[in-house]
């Protein structure tokens, strides 16, 4: 049973290298080789460069599951380049989650030292290591609760969030694996960063040969001028990746210089100093906007004000530009790199649209910020349709509450959807969400827990898996027929399964579960062995008790594997892929702060617990709070139930980054085949015209005639 798209990609790979392994057994059983086949000129020509491609690809693919690279005694660097590339990949999610870890540890200890043991120490609160740390974890997991009060602390360590937050932004995150795979691709020659390395990559420009047998040697000099301005196919690769990367950074830091200059100039304009003290101190309206549109942008909510955003709570203009910041961060920001991308490949020449092509083609494949044309659409929709209910809930729930009796009717609607909108992504508040009804509080729940990404599940749809599935197998009945009906009518051996769990094996990944999985499956084959070493091998006379004891154990040792990976599967499928974790999380905080906890004080209940705990693994910052408290729920928490809100915060940020990085392992479409394309195209052009040029020769030669 296909469970993903990538398993149906696999699927459909395997089949096609059964295929190509079939043609080949057929062909040197028979003793015929290519030659024999050129009394049909066209089908034998794609069967030959089907059945290349094949072999090539089914020997590229072994070499990748082998997982031993070639060392070249010549070239001792290429293959430590090629050694160190894998090894970034493998583990890449290890270290991205420990760069994260270590970051929020590093930030934490210099706002601590800023706050305790600088020249601008803070003489308003006392700040612990503790609550240094779970601001700067907040910052860096891109979450936005908080144990101390943001605006309390001092500039340098406002700045020092700041810097921290920009560097582990959703966005700015992404850029580290491209990075990776483009400068290996620019070192080393050749290595194989993803599976678009179907083709040879020894061959020339042109990959398909006969495109140059056939076509090239027809076209007029200009055009084939012009065919040579085209990438390479390792060209268009590195140049994909360049793209993406530049593309990505110019397009946050559009945004970020859009909504800096919107809402520093409105505040400028509409504010006096006395309307924005924080303190004793009024905060520099440029400044504002700086902390306003970073943290807005990387999902964390903050502001220089301790009372949020509520003393712009009638103000529209600001409103509606932080959440334009807000959205075009978070669900927006697909839309927007795929539109200017595609802004971008329709002003640039002819010869580089074909790299706009692949990126816009491969989208997911090379960057977790792009998707397909009709998934963005479809998630855009959604996301709409979850503000939708968000709001509806609000205004028939909360419209006519006597709390929101002092804002007008349009202010009403106006914080409601605020609130919506921070709900799914930053966590601003306007107004005290303690005044809302429970019911829209249940919605916000909802809200939050949705994941703050790209709907995964659009990508793994039935009807996509099941299409690849009837096409692989459709493609390897087509090529299979056609053998049979060149007359080589020999029995097809059986296929070849351990292909496609080679394929399988050779992209799992290589957490530690996998590598426990791994061994005790290799455990359970060599006591299977050995049990059928011990039934087949002949009992002496004078053995007659070993070889039952023999068997008893051998079969104990095989129940107790099969009991371990029995558990182990079911263990993690059931804490792991059903969110079990949270709850276990939530009894855990309830357990060590049910001293505090209601009826002793009426302020801390379940619900408020569930609350933080849903908003730190939505990573929005959105908190109940507590009376008299600026910061979030979490600061009436002890010192172990913050390290627990920490952990929720880094399981939610990282969560789907996983599946992400598998998915660029498969490239949709070939690098190859797409500059074919380009080339037939091309082609194609010089056809036509040339058969309209004739068409009117001849209509005119014809005219000629008559007339004459």
């Amino acid at each position: 049973m296909l469970l993903s798209t990538r398993d149906a990609q696999r699927e459909k790979r395997a089949a096609q290298h059964f295929v190509a392994a079939t043609i080949a057994d057929r062909l040197s059983i028979t003793g015929i080789d290519n030659v024999s086949f050129r009394s049909d000129s066209i089908s034998n020509n794609h069967l030959s460069v089907v059945l290349f491609r094949r072999q090539s690809q089914v020997e590229i693919h072994s070499q990748q599951v082998s997982n031993r690279p070639t060392i070249n005694d010549a070239q001792p660097s290429t293959s430590s380049e090629k050694g160190r590339y894998r090894w970034r990949m493998a583990y890449y999610f290890y270290i991205h989650v420990g760069l994260f870890i270590l970051s929020g540890l590093s930030c934490g200890l210099i706002v601590w030292l800023i706050e305790n043991h600088s020249s601008s120490r803070n003489l308003q609160m006392e700040v612990a290591y503790i609550d240094a740390w779970f601001v700067s974890s907040s910052c860096v997991y891109s979450c936005g609760l908080t144990t101390l009060d943001f605006a309390k602390l001092s500039h340098a360590s406002q700045i020092t969030l700041m810097i921290f937050t920009f560097i582990s932004g959703v966005t700015i995150s992404t850029l580290p694996a491209l990075v990776i795979k483009a400068q290996t691709h620019r070192k080393v020659e050749g290595i194989t960063v993803d599976d678009d390395h179907g083709d040879l990559e020894g061959r020339p420009n042109d990959e398909l040969p006969t495109f140059n047998i056939r076509h090239e040697q027809n076209l007029p000099e200009h055009m084939r001028q012009r065919l040579a301005t085209l990438p390479t196919t390792a060209q268009l690769r590195f140049r994909a990746y360049i793209t993406c990367i530049i593309f990505i950074l110019s397009t946050c830091f559009a945004i970020y210089t859009i909504g800096f200059i919107a809402i520093g100039s409105w505040l400028q304009a509409r504010y006096t100093p006395e309307q924005l003290l924080q303190g004793n101190y009024s905060v520099n309206p440029w400044y504002i906007s700086f902390i306003v549109t970073v943290t807005g942008f990387n999902q964390n909510g903050l502001s220089p004000f301790s009372d949020g955003l509520s003393r712009f709570v009638r103000d529209i203009y600001l409103n509606l530009f932080v959440m334009i910041v807000v959205i075009s961060g978070t669900s927006f920001f697909p839309f927007i790199l795929r539109n200017v991308l595609l802004l971008a490949r329709r002003l640039s020449p002819w010869h580089h649209k074909v790299i706009f092509d692949y990126i816009l083609m491969n989208n997911h494949r090379l960057s977790t910020l792009l998707f397909p044309s009709v998934q963005t659409r479809i998630y855009l929709f959604v996301t709409m349709l979850l503000y939708i209910i968000g709001v509806s809930i609000s205004l028939i729930l909360d419209l006519k509450r006597d709390d929101f009796a002092i804002y007008s009717p349009g202010i009403r609607v106006l914080i409601f959807i605020f609130q919506t909108v921070n709900t799914r992504f930053a966590g601003f508040q306007t107004i005290d969400i303690n005044l809302l009804a429970s019911g829209t509080l249940l919605v916000y729940l909802l809200l939050m827990a949705t994941k703050p990404q790209m709907l995964c599940a659009l990508d793994e749809s039935p009807f996509e898996i099941s299409w690849l599935a009837l096409q692989a197998k459709e493609e390897a009945n087509a090529e299979t027929d056609s053998i049979v009906n060149a007359n080589i009518n020999l029995d097809l051996p059986a296929p070849n399964n351990g292909l496609g769990s080679t394929l399988s094996a050779s992209s799992t990944g290589v957490l530690p579960m996998q590598q426990v999985k791994r061994f005790l499956r290799r455990q359970s084959f060599i006591t299977k062995n050995l049990a059928r070493e011990e039934f087949t091998k002949p009992t002496p006379d004078d053995d007659t008790r070993s070889k039952p004891r023999r068997l008893q154990y051998l079969r104990a040792r095989l129940f107790l594997i099969y009991f371990l990976r029995s558990m182990i599967q079911h263990t993690v499928s059931f804490i792991i892929l059903t969110r079990t974790w949270l709850f276990v999380f939530i009894f855990l905080i309830c357990t060590i702060e049910y001293r505090k906890m209601a009826p002793v004080d009426s302020n801390i209940t379940v619900f408020k617990v569930i609350f933080e705990i849903i908003s730190a693994f939505g990573t929005v910052g959105l908190s109940l709070g507590y009376p008299n408290v600026a910061s979030s729920f979490s600061t009436v928490f002890s010192p172990a139930s913050k390290t627990i809100i920490v952990a929720t915060m880094l399981m939610g940020r990282h969560r789907g980054l996983l599946a992400s990085m598998k998915d660029q392992e498969a490239i949709g479409y070939s690098a190859t085949d797409l500059l074919n394309q380009r080339r037939e195209e091309v082609f194609n052009e010089y056809q036509r015209t040339k058969f309209y040029r004739n068409l009117l020769l001849t209509i005119r030669s014809e005219e000629l005639i008559t007339t004459f």
